[in-house]
């Protein structure tokens, strides 16, 4: 009898960890489909109550990734990316190349296919469809608390190239959405596909600030399960700016200083992305990300002076 019931108890366990290994073995798929694939598409984001469209250009040259995305909707504006460099056009500035080296994540889907593994969210598959006249698999990572948001994969089933992202709140409703309207697998680009609108060349480059562990005087003793202390900038007047994240989300903390009567708070939302702020003895604090409200708060409320011996 007991060989029967644990017969039973394996077979009812195993569609539940077979579907598991099968969501982690389609988001496997999706970096080395972003990277290494040309293709050319239509993509939508609506967000904040807005839909911009972009024409999205990818090519790979022997390893070597170069893309332009250009704003079909909106002040004229574009992004080029040619290896690890992106420039951005149409900001109000002159050109401006960024840096990217091992830190930039250029693409959401990326990082949400990268998060298996990572407190917080679960992956599981859902189910098949269609979008741009593709058949795809439906993927979701979810969190698996209320300190962060979870997201639903469109993944094309031939290659893995997410077609469609969705950002998730906690009962699992869309609240941004990016998706290709159309898109042409393996048609490549030309040069002229990927040549920026400048006419001049790249003119400075703003390289991305290395991270560094030190608390610099501040800190959040206890954030969010999941979230550490990844970089730290100092700021004027013995400010700081931190960064939390959770290989995911992540939460900017800024500590400044202000006149000595501000008292008071503050809470703002533009889509996604919440804000939390106090003035209180000299300091503002100010907690912003792309996380729910009740994490910037907790962000915001718990920051603390790290004492001078330690």
């Amino acid at each position: 009898m007991k060989r029967v019931l644990l017969t039973a108890l394996l077979c009812l366990l195993a569609p539940v960890a077979l579907a598991a290994t099968d969501a982690a073995a389609w988001l496997a798929r999706v970096g080395p489909a972003l990277r290494g694939l040309d293709y050319q598409g239509t993509l939508v984001v609506v967000a904040n109550g807005r839909v911009d469209t972009l024409r999205v250009h990818h090519r790979v040259d022997g390893g070597r990734e170069r893309e332009r995305l250009v704003a079909l909707s909106g002040p004229p504006r574009e992004v080029i990316r040619d290896g690890s460099r992106v420039m951005c056009i149409g900001t109000g500035e002159s050109p401006v190349a960024y840096d990217m080296g091992q830190a930039g994540r250029w693409s959401e889907a990326l990082a949400v296919s990268e998060a298996v593994g990572l407190a917080g969210y679960q992956a599981r598959l859902g189910g098949r469809g269609r979008v741009a006249g593709h058949a795809v698999q439906r993927v979701e990572v979810l969190a698996t608390d209320p300190w962060r948001y979870g997201y639903r994969l469109w993944l094309e089933k031939r290659s893995g190239l997410p077609l469609r992202v969705d950002l998730l709140d906690g009962e699992g409703r869309s609240i941004e959405q990016v998706a290709f309207t159309d898109i042409a697998l393996d048609q490549r680009p030309s040069d002229a596909d990927l040549a920026p609108s400048a006419p001049a060349a790249l003119e400075r480059v703003s390289p991305l600030p290395a991270p560094t562990g030190q608390a610099l005087g501040w800190q959040v003793p206890a954030p969010p399960a999941g979230f550490r202390l990844r970089a730290t900038r100092p700021l004027p007047d013995d400010g700081v700016h931190l960064l939390y994240s959770d290989g995911l989300a992540s939460v900017s903390v800024y500590v400044e200083r202000v006149g000595s009567g501000l008292r008071g708070d503050a809470r703002r939302q533009r889509g996604a992305v919440h804000a939390r702020s106090f003035w209180l003895d000299g300091w503002q604090v100010l907690a912003i990300g792309k996380v729910p409200a009740s994490t910037v708060d907790r962000f915001a409320r718990t920051v603390r002076a790290v004492p001078a011996d330690g």
